[in-house]
């Protein structure tokens, strides 16, 4: 078992269980023997990690994952009678972001529920399985198209950055050298951010508890949203980062006020997209700090978001950030746990932008209306936020502490009034 799989796994604790939790939802109900047949042949068969067990040993023995001699598929996929309304499966859901693992079997689990007019399909997978982004290419893995252009989703990856070898090259090595220059500049800046920075106290500051929540809201237009990143000169992704900003301004502000900065902590996919999901699934990934603004209108927040974001990018904050986890993976608890708490308490929640499918899926026969789902917080983190995409729509949903923040619906609520405000304008 690789560090950046096991360190998931050593930081595991009650209070922050470190599963991805995704859920989707289908317009008619979904066949449980339908559902079965999918999971055994595209997930169980395909990836050997969904039939192992972890075996975390102290350092320095390697980790492992062995196979479970007592494994059966019914242990982890269970299917549900009783109906679920809305606030009944987002309290499910929130539930299943507490629920630990018998570390005895493997680390995933599958629920098959009634809701609406058709299903909920849960699915709850440790994080030192997969990372996001792979546990997203798992779940499209699961769909059928319904027509050509089902596709898995892009994902996004780290720029490959100016390398050594260029500067063997004279044509090339003035404009490598500058660009390393600069690069080591932004790195040794961001680093030290990452290192010197301390989120201001607010309202979900302190200890996090065992209780877990989680909502979600209507999708928004993918097309409006693009026009309205375009009017501002700004991607997506920047744009969506200074919506929660307001979003969450909106809700402190009614629980003592605001501060004038937030940090979070964002995954940088660290391997380029592979659009064949390999057998081996694993992370490849890091987390970087990306400090949000929260006051001022819509337009200066992006404007400090798209500077801070390319501050960023430009370093090599990535693969620090990497170093780092795979340290506290292979270390020996005494040093590994604290480094792994000093920079998880830097942050107050997780924020993920995952793109999905752009065209409509089915699962098992049953079209698929939307879907999203949660990377997990560590330490003493309170807030998950996650965008999806699927079929020209977005999904955005939070999963917070129950103690610190309460009602995940409020910041959905939130994010909803500050999108609809900003559309206006367009």
């Amino acid at each position: 078992m690789p560090a950046d799989d096991a360190v998931w796994l050593r930081l595991d604790r009650p209070e922050n269980v470190l599963s991805v939790v995704s859920v989707m939802w289908t317009a008619t109900p979904v066949d449980p023997a339908g559902l079965r047949t999918v999971v055994v042949e595209r997930m169980v068969k395909r990836h050997p990690v969904f039939r192992c067990r972890p075996v975390l040993r102290p350092w320095p023995l390697p980790s492992e994952w062995e196979p479970d001699p007592d494994f059966a598929v019914h242990r982890h996929l269970r299917v549900e009678e009783r109906p679920h309304s809305e606030t009944a499966l987002q309290a499910l859901v929130g539930s299943l972001r507490s629920a630990e693992f018998d570390r005895h079997h493997p680390l995933w689990r599958v629920l098959l529920v009634p809701y609406d007019s058709g299903s909920a399909v849960i699915l709850q997978v440790h994080h030192s399985v997969a990372d996001g982004i792979r546990l997203t290419q798992l779940m499209v893995d699961l769909l059928d198209p319904l027509d050509d252009g089902g596709t898995a989703p892009a994902g996004t990856h780290l720029a490959d950055g100016p390398s050594v070898r260029d500067l063997l090259d004279p044509r090339r090595a003035v404009r490598t050298a500058g660009d390393l220059a600069l690069t080591a500049v932004r790195s040794l800046a961001a680093v030290g951010e990452l290192v010197t920075w301390s989120n201001p106290h607010t309202a979900w500051s302190g200890p996090v508890g065992h209780g877990k929540n989680a909502a979600w809201g209507e999708p928004l237009s993918l097309a409006a949203l693009t026009e309205l990143a375009h009017h501002h000169r700004a991607t997506v992704n920047e744009l969506l980062s200074a919506l929660l900003g307001g979003a969450v301004r909106r809700v402190l502000d009614h629980r003592g006020g605001s501060p004038e900065d937030l940090a979070w902590m964002v995954p940088v996919n660290l391997a380029p997209y592979d659009p064949t999901l390999p057998t081996r699934l694993g992370n490849h990934f890091s987390l970087v700090l990306a400090v949000l603004p929260l006051q001022g209108d819509l337009a200066h927040r992006i404007a400090v978001v798209r500077d801070r974001t390319a501050w960023v990018r430009g370093s090599w904050e990535p693969w620090v950030t990497a170093a780092t986890q795979r340290f506290v993976g292979s270390a020996p608890a005494v040093l590994g746990g604290p480094v792994a708490r000093f920079f998880a308490d830097k942050a107050v929640g997780v924020f993920t932008n995952v793109p999905g499918p752009p065209t409509p899926m089915s699962l098992a026969g049953a079209l698929v209306l939307g879907s999203v789902g949660w990377a997990p917080c560590s330490g003493d983190q309170a807030v998950t936020a996650c965008v999806f995409s699927y079929a020209g729509q977005l999904f955005i949903g939070f999963g917070t502490d129950g103690r610190l923040v309460g009602d995940a619906a409020v910041l959905v609520r939130a994010f909803a009034a500050e999108a609809a405000e900003a559309l206006v304008t367009v």
